[in-house]
């Protein structure tokens, strides 16, 4: 499910299946030096985690992407959207990035690291095993979160 009324709707009247979000976290650096990594790391981010909400579909919410500067607050956007998503019911926060300073910075959330891969130039053959390839790694992170719900 996406981050839209029509999907929002099957969460409000499912939230005992539906208990999970994804949220991207997706750095906007536009200085000259960075731009093109930045998009390039967008586009990955996002495919990666559209592709997540397909694998999943039916027991996770795939929000918008967290946008944040290099001279963003981690730990305040960290602490801003932990409250938000429980206020909002789900049990589950999904935070996933190519930036690990994540991990130093805002130690109040997990998430969870992917390299950035640059997909402009591959055909959508190589793109699609790329990503299942991303997503049989994160897998495990998520059955091992919700496992801990059920015990």
């Amino acid at each position: 499910m996406y981050w839209n009324s029509k999907d929002i709707t099957t969460f409000i009247e499912q939230k005992e299946f539906v208990d999970t979000a994804i949220i991207p976290l997706l750095l906007v650096d536009g200085r000259a030096s960075h731009i093109k990594q930045s998009a390039g790391t967008a586009d990955f981010l996002m495919s990666l985690t559209a592709f997540m909400e397909n694998q999943f579909k039916g027991r996770v919410v795939l929000m918008p992407p967290v946008t944040y500067t290099p001279q963003s607050s981690r730990s305040v956007l960290a602490t801003e959207w932990k409250n938000v998503l429980t206020e909002a019911g789900f049990k589950h926060h999904f935070f996933i990035s190519c930036d690990m300073q994540w991990a130093t910075e805002a130690p109040e959330i997990d998430v969870i690291y992917t390299p950035s891969i640059p997909l402009e130039n591959m055909d959508q053959k190589l793109r699609q095993s790329i990503l299942d390839d991303q997503i049989r790694q994160v897998v495990p992170v998520f059955a091992n979160n919700w496992a801990k719900t059920v015990e």
